[in-house]
C-alpha cells in the first residue's frame, strides 16, 4: 500500500501505461496474447471446484465461478466486482486467534487455495493464460488432468501433472498482467486445469478475470516450446523475467531428465525384497538407540520416511513405528493419493492425533469403506480435517461420527456434497472444541443439536452456510446459551442475523477474541449491539464489520475505549464513520497490526498515507477500482 500521495501518483502512473499499452497492442494485432501456427486458445467453460471464494454462494461478485468465461475487466486494473476472488490474503488470518497450528512434518507444500476450470476441447497443453487485474502474484502451481488416459480403473486412480510450480509466490508489481509462465511437456491431453494459489505473502486480496488454455490438438514437438511467441508485457522489466524464466525451464528439463532415471532406479529397487540373514554384516545404524534413530525419523516428512522405508529392514521397521505418525498431513499429497494408500497407511496409523485429508479425493475415488477402515485403526483421534473433500456425502459423515468419538477438531469446510445432517441428532459428537463448516448445507436443527452436546467449544465457522439463514437468530440463541467458553465465532454472510439473536453473544460469550460479522446487513448499529459487543467481549483481538454501512463513530469510540488487546479491524464499506473516530481506535488500541478502511465514504488516500507514516506498525488497506480517482 501507498505510504504517501507521492506513491499513489507513481502506482497510478505505471497502471494506466500498462493499461494503455494492452489496448494499443489488442488495437495492433488483434490479441494481446500472440499463438504460433497450430495452436488453439480456450477460454474456461465451467468452474468445477474451488477452495473458498469471497462472494456469496447466491451472487456473482467476486465469486469463483467469475473465473470462467471471456474476460470482463481485463486489461483494466483494481477491485472490480466481475472478479475471482479467494476469501483471504497476507499473514493475518494466520495470526488471528482462531487460526490452527502448523502440522508436524509437512513437506514444502505452500499452496492454500485452488480453482479448478474445465475446458470445451481436450488440448496437449502449450500454455496456460492467467488474467490478473488487482494484486498479482498468488499463482505458485499450475496441474493438468489427464481424464481421458491416464487412469487406473482397478485402483480408481486419476492422474494429475504438475505443469509448473514454484516454492512461494514472487511479489509482482502492481498492474495487470497475463501470468503464463513456461510449463513441463506432458504426454496427454487435458480438458481440465487446476492453479493453486498462496496469497499469504500479498498485501491485499489477489482478483483474476479469467484463464485460457493454449494448446494443439496432437502431440506438440519440443521445439514449440523453446520458441513460443512472447507475452505482451507493459515493459522491459516483464519481457526480461520471462527471458529468465525460458532458461529456467530448460535448466528444469535437464533436471527432469535425471529425475526419470532416479524414478526408473527407484522402480527397480522398489521390486527388490527385503530380507535378512544371521549371516548379514552389521551397519552403524544397529548401533544406535531405537530413541535416537527416532529422534532422527521425526525430522522427515511422509514422503522421505516412505523412500528410506525401502533401503532396509532396519530402517522400514523404524519408519512404520506409529509414534512418527501422530500428525499426519496427507493434504501436500492430494494430488497422488486414491484409496488404494490409504488402505496402506492402515497399520502405521494407530497412534495418530492429528490427521489432515483435506482435498483428497482429486487422484480417484475413495470408498467409504476404506475410510471407515482408516479411521477405526485409530485409537483416539483428535483433529480431523476434510476440506474440500467433494467425495464425502452424508454416508462418509455417519462412518466418521461413529469411527472418531474422540474428536475435538472437526474441519468440513467445502464438503458440499454432503445433503443429511441429520446423523448430528442422534450420534453428535460431544468433546468438540473447534468445529469448521463454511460453505456446508448443514441446517438448524442439527446444528443446534451439535451447539447443545459440545459445551467446551472454542470456535465455530458457520460462514457462508445457505441452510442456516432462515433461523440464523435462534443458532445464535443457541450459541449463546449452551457455548459460553466461545473464543472465536465466523458467521461472515450469514444473512438474516439481527441484534435478537446477535445479543447472545455479546451477553454470554464474554471470553470472545476473534469475530467476522462482515457482510451481514441485518445488524444495526442503531441498536446498540456495537458498542454493547465492546462493553461486553473486552478480550477481542479481531472484529471483522465488512460492509456495514451503519457502522457509526460511536461504536469505533467503544472499541478503542473497551478492547485494549485488539489486533485486527474491518470496516470496509463504512458509510457513516469519520477520521477522528478511526484515528481514536489508531492511538489507542496500541496492539494493532491491521486496519482495512476500504470504500469508506469520508476517508480519503489522503488521511490512510497519514495514518500509515504516523503508524507504521499497522497495515491498513485501501482498496480501489481506479486509482486516479481514490
Amino acid at each position: 500500500m501507498a505510504r504517501s500521495l507521492d506513491d499513489v501518483t507513481k502506482s497510478a502512473n505505471i497502471i494506466n501505461e500498462a493499461t494503455q499499452h494492452f489496448y494499443e497492442v489488442e488495437k495492433r494485432e488483434g490479441n494481446v496474447s500472440p499463438l504460433a501456427e497450430g495452436q488453439i486458445r480456450l477460454q474456461g467453460a465451467q468452474v468445477t471446484n474451488f477452495s473458498s471464494q469471497y462472494g456469496s454462494e447466491s451472487s456473482i461478485s467476486y465469486v469463483a465461478l467469475n473465473l470462467a468465461g471471456q474476460l470482463s475487466i481485463f486489461p483494466k486494473y483494481g477491485d472490480y466486482t466481475q472478479s475471482c476472488v479467494v476469501r483471504t490474503y497476507g499473514p493475518w488470518w494466520k495470526d488471528a486467534p482462531a487460526s490452527t497450528k502448523p502440522y508436524h512434518g509437512t513437506p514444502s507444500f505452500t499452496s492454500e487455495d485452488f480453482l479448478e476450470v474445465s475446458f470445451s476441447e481436450y488440448l496437449y497443453p502449450v500454455r496456460v493464460e492467467i488474467y490478473e487485474t488487482y494484486n498479482p502474484g498468488s499463482v505458485v502451481r499450475i496441474l493438468a488432468c489427464d481424464g481421458a488416459g491416464g487412469t487406473d480403473t482397478d485402483r480408481g486412480k486419476v492422474t494429475w501433472a504438475t505443469l509448473w510450480a514454484q516454492d512461494k509466490p514472487q511479489l509482482a508489481k502492481q498492474r495487470p498482467r497475463i501470468f503464463a509462465p513456461p510449463i513441463k511437456k506432458v504426454n496427454f491431453a487435458t480438458n481440465l486445469i487446476r492453479i493453486e494459489l498462496n496469497s499469504s505473502y500479498l498485501d491485499y486480496y489477489s482478483e483474476l478475470d479469467g484463464i485460457k488454455l493454449v494448446g494443439t490438438l496432437t502431440l506438440p514437438m519440443d521445439e514449440i516450446f523453446r520458441n513460443l511467441p512472447p507475452l505482451c508485457f507493459a515493459d522491459e522489466d516483464w519481457a526480461e523475467n520471462n527471458v529468465i524464466q525460458s532458461k529456467k525451464s530448460l535448466q528444469n528439463e535437464e533436471k527432469n531428465l535425471y529425475l526419470r532415471v532416479i524414478s526408473d532406479l527407484e522402480c527397480k529397487l522398489g521390486d527388490l525384497e527385503l530380507t535378512s540373514t544371521e549371516d548379514s554384516e552389521e551397519n552403524f545404524f544397529t548401533y544406535l538407540p531405537r530413541e535416537l534413530l527416532q529422534l532422527i525419523l521425526s525430522y522427515l516428512d511422509l514422503s522421505a520416511l516412505c523412500k528410506l522405508a525401502q533401503t532396509c529392514t532396519l530402517l522400514k521397521d523404524n519408519c512404520y513405528d506409529p509414534l512418527l505418525y501422530a500428525d499426519l498431513n496427507l493434504q501436500p499429497f492430494w494430488s497422488q493419493i486414491s484409496g488404494f494408500h490409504l488402505v496402506n497407511l492402515v497399520s502405521r496409523c494407530e497412534r495418530v492425533q492429528r490427521l489432515n485429508l483435506s482435498w483428497l479425493g482429486g487422484a480417484g475415488h475413495i470408498h467409504h469403506q476404506v475410510l471407515r477402515r482408516l479411521l477405526s485403526s485409530i485409537r483416539k483421534l483428535q483433529v480431523l480435517e476434510l476440506s474440500c473433500c467433494k467425495f464425502i456425502n452424508s454416508l462418509y459423515l455417519i462412518s466418521i461420527i461413529e469411527s472418531c468419538r474422540t474428536l475435538t477438531e472437526l474441519n468440513l469446510s467445502g464438503c458440499t456434497s454432503i445433503e443429511d445432517f441429520s446423523i448430528f441428532n442422534t450420534h453428535s459428537l460431544t468433546q468438540l472444541k473447534r468445529l469448521n463448516l463454511y460453505r456446508t448445507k448443514i441446517d438448524a436443527q442439527p446444528m443446534m443439536s451439535l451447539l447443545q452436546s459440545n459445551p467446551d467449544l472454542e470456535f465455530l465457522n458457520m460462514s457462508s452456510c445457505v441452510c442456516l439463514r432462515p433461523q440464523a437468530n435462534q443458532i445464535l440463541a443457541h450459541i449463546g446459551l449452551c457455548c459460553k467458553k466461545l473464543r472465536g465465532l465466523d458467521i461472515w454472510r450469514t444473512t438474516n442475523i439481527s441484534d435478537d439473536g446477535f445479543s447472545y453473544i455479546y451477553n454470554n460469550c464474554s471470553q470472545l477474541e476473534d469475530l467476522d460479522v462482515g457482510w451481514t446487513a441485518a445488524l444495526y448499529s442503531q441498536t446498540g449491539c456495537f458498542v454493547n459487543l465492546a462493553r461486553n467481549c473486552k478480550k477481542l483481538k479481531k472484529i471483522f464489520l465488512t460492509a456495514n454501512r451503519t457502522l457509526r463513530d460511536c461504536d469505533l469510540l467503544a472499541f478503542a475505549e473497551h478492547c485494549p488487546d485488539l489486533e485486527q479491524l474491518d470496516i470496509l464499506g463504512s458509510r457513516s464513520v469519520d477520521e477522528g473516530a478511526i484515528l481514536e481506535v489508531l492511538e489507542k488500541c496500541t496492539k494493532l497490526t491491521f486496519l482495512d478502511v476500504s470504500f469508506c465514504v469520508g476517508i480519503s488516500e489522503g488521511n490512510a498515507c497519514e495514518w500509515r507514516d504516523a503508524f507504521p506498525h499497522v497495515d491498513i488497506k485501501r482498496s480501489f477500482q481506479d486509482i486516479s480517482s481514490s
